[in-house]
Parts: C-alpha cells; sequence; structure tokens
C-alpha cells in the first residue's frame, strides 16, 4: 500500500470475557495492516479477563476500571489512545485477517470521511452457523455519503459498532454516553453522521459472535428501552412525525422479538398506537410485517385459552 500512514489506535472493552479475550486480541493482532496499539479495558471482570490480556505486552495494553458498563469503558479507552483514527471491537468478536487494511485504503484516499463501517457476519457459538449482515442499502455502498444524501438517523443505525473506524479530530469531544446501553453506539453514530461524512463498505469484515450475557448484548426488552431513549434524545433533529415512526417501529421490533404472547400484543397495540400507518421503508421491515404478527399472536392468545380451559374443564364422576 502506497500513500500516507494510517495510524490506528483499536478499543476492546471486556467484561468477564476470559472464554473469548484471546481470540478478540489475536484476530487484531493478526492483521495485515498492524495497528498502533490495542487498548484493553477490563470492565470490572472478576474471571481471567484481566491476567489473559496483561501477559500478551505490545502492542496490547491493558486499563482497568470498576465495573462501569460499556460506554464508560469505551469512553476510557478513547482518552487512554494515541492514534488519529480509533477502530471498536468487542471481547466476543473478531475481525477478519484484512479488515484495517481496507478501510485504511478508504481512509487514505477520501480526505473528507470521518467515519467508516462495514458489513459483518452474525456467529452462533452453539451451532457455529453464520449469517451475512450485507451493509445496506447497497446504493449507499462504496461511496461518500452526507447528510444531504441519507437520513443521518438511519444511517447511524445500520452500522455495528465491530466496523467502525473514525477519525480522532472528527470525534472531538463527543463520547459515548452512560446509561444508553446497548444503543448506545448508536446514539454517537447517529450524532457524528450528523455532522461528518460517512463510507459504508459492502465487504463483510467482521464476526458478531452471538453469546448471551455479554458486555454488549443485553435482552430485548433493555435494548428497545434504551432505543426509545435515543430516539427521544434525537427528537428535535428527526422531526415529530419521523420521530413517531421511529418509536413505533422500536415497539414492533420489540413485539416481534417478545416470547410472551400477551405482552407483545400490548406492544403492537402501542406501536399502531403510535403510528397507524404503514412502516415498510423501516429497516429490515417486511411488507404487513406488524399485521402479520397480530394475527399470529391473536392465533396464539387463542389455542392458549382453548388450552387452559381444555386442562380446567371439571371431569364427570366415574359411574
Amino acid at each position: 500500500m502506497s500513500g500516507p500512514a494510517i495510524n490506528i489506535s483499536v478499543v476492546i472493552p471486556a467484561y468477564n470475557a476470559g472464554a473469548t479475550i484471546r481470540r478478540a486480541i489475536d484476530s487484531v493482532l493478526a492483521q495485515s495492516y498492524p495497528p498502533l496499539e490495542i487498548i484493553v479495558v477490563d470492565d470490572g471482570s472478576f474471571d481471567d479477563t484481566a491476567d489473559i490480556a496483561g501477559r500478551y505486552g505490545h502492542p496490547v495494553r491493558l486499563i482497568r476500571q470498576g465495573n462501569s458498563q460499556t460506554a464508560a469503558a469505551r469512553n476510557l479507552g478513547i482518552s487512554s489512545s494515541r492514534g488519529d483514527w480509533i477502530a471498536f471491537l468487542d471481547a466476543d468478536d473478531y475481525w477478519d485477517a484484512d479488515k484495517l487494511a481496507k478501510q485504511a485504503d478508504v481512509a487514505r484516499w477520501n480526505d473528507d470521511v470521518s467515519l467508516i463501517a462495514s458489513g459483518y457476519r452474525t456467529e452462533s457459538p452453539e451451532t457455529h452457523q453464520y449469517s451475512e449482515q450485507i451493509a445496506s442499502p447497497v446504493s449507499w455502498c462504496d461511496r461518500v455519503l452526507t447528510r444531504e444524501d441519507v437520513n443521518p438517523f438511519l444511517l447511524g443505525t445500520r452500522m455495528w459498532t465491530g466496523t467502525v473506524l473514525v477519525k480522532r479530530s472528527a470525534l472531538g469531544d463527543e463520547r459515548f454516553v452512560s446509561g444508553l446501553e446497548p444503543a448506545e453506539d448508536r446514539d454517537l453514530w447517529v450524532r457524528l453522521a450528523s455532522r461528518t461524512s460517512v463510507w459504508l463498505m459492502s465487504d463483510s469484515l467482521a464476526t458478531c459472535v452471538l453469546e448471551a450475557g455479554s458486555l454488549s448484548r443485553g435482552d430485548i426488552r433493555k435494548d428497545c428501552q434504551s432505543m426509545l431513549a435515543v430516539i427521544d434524545r434525537h427528537q428535535r433533529q428527526m422531526g415529530f412525525l419521523n420521530r413517531l415512526v421511529w418509536r413505533s417501529y422500536t415497539y414492533y421490533r420489540w413485539a416481534a422479538m417478545e416470547p410472551n404472547s400477551m405482552k407483545s400484543l400490548f406492544l403492537l397495540l402501542q406501536s399502531f398506537g403510535t403510528w397507524p400507518a404503514s412502516l415498510s421503508r423501516m429497516p429490515t421491515m417486511q411488507t404487513l410485517g406488524r399485521s402479520k404478527r397480530l394475527v399470529r399472536v391473536g392465533f396464539d392468545l387463542i389455542g392458549n385459552v382453548c388450552h387452559w380451559r381444555s386442562a380446567n374443564e371439571p371431569r364427570e364422576a366415574s359411574l
């Protein structure tokens, strides 16, 4: 590769990640374009996470803090880093070997781009099955994106943090907001997409491992409650109607993943009550998705009632 050097700091927050931290660190050390440093922020782990990370030595640097969750851990990593660009990786996940090389090429030849993300894969740790998560829509990929081109709120929420590379000068004083976990990263990318240029790479360059109970992967209730808070934080930028659409979509997403049929019905009614019109233009939204979900929930509830009545009907005494 020719052109100016791109100095990259990698920040890895970790909490009780002794089983996976080696894989994450090793995937960064294996990069064809080596980073300047790898900062592991141990977020008050009580397993052997810190011991494992501490044995690596340069360029891995271990920082420890009391348990404060993901936002604070990433912020500490940012403030302790020295690179002109900062990349983020969670301790459960890992990168392809050419992830930083491909992103450094984009940064090197596009001076106006300050935020770079890409597609990725999800991996089930139980079955080791993979699912491709392509950066979308395709028309957004492999070109400079500004707020004049795309809706910055939609763009910011479409970026997975494990693929993000951000320029320090563009980040400025902006940081992750504690208390918004696990949607604190979406909030930051929305803020940056509102005032800087973005590049979405069509390549899938990282793998998100769906480990239960990890630092950044909470339950659907917490995720959607946090996302509703993020939406409200950006309501002036979004406008009244767009805010209603996003709140309605978030209630639907919550309902679609809620296993309890009665709770799912309540969330669907909140979704329709907030925005009764179509949500078909929202990300990953199927045509008539809410209506189909409502029908399924209705049948589930009827089946549950019939089962309950059958189980509780008095039996005739034997003659």
